[in-house]
């Protein structure tokens, strides 16, 4: 993003397929910033952005896989299962370097869902920059928010 510019940052949701990706695009697409829908596959975003659409027809997305939605994004948001969190970021970092990183990641790992599983590196956002290096500013945060009341 340009000095000066009225432009917000590209916000792109790594796994932003499910509920609680859609209700934070929503939320920053209001607030002005270009989001873009990362997912495994192509076509797993797309209908995700399909079917954000249908929920807010006013929220515009692109639909990416998570490695080049990772390049795309000024600001890039994870939002996948915990399970998933080390290899969905080994999967992208080179493309992480200099930016921000949001990480949502609550360690609940099944079948023991109910009650959190800390990592040995202490939280799910430890963990994730000790992967990622100093090069990447990571932000944990959102455990808290239910996807529900963010649509």
């Amino acid at each position: 993003m340009s000095e000066g510019s009225n432009a917000k940052e590209t916000v792109a949701i790594l796994g932003g397929t499910g509920d609680l990706g859609t209700g934070l695009a929503i939320r920053w697409s209001k607030a002005g910033h270009k989001i873009v829908i990362g997912s495994r596959t192509l076509e797993k975003a797309q209908a995700a952005v399909a079917a954000l659409h249908e929920i807010s027809p006013e929220t515009p997305a692109e639909a990416m896989e998570n490695f080049d939605a990772a390049k795309a994004g000024e600001i890039v948001v994870l939002t996948v299962p915990a399970e998933h969190q080390e290899s969905t970021l080994s999967s992208v970092k080179e493309n992480l370097t200099g930016k921000i990183l949001i990480d949502v990641t609550v360690p609940l790992v099944p079948p023991k869902v109910g009650t959190v599983q800390l990592p040995p590196e202490g939280s799910a956002g430890k963990r994730a920059q000790e992967l990622l290096g100093e090069e990447v500013m990571v932000v944990s945060a959102f455990q808290n928010i239910a996807a529900h009341l963010l649509k």
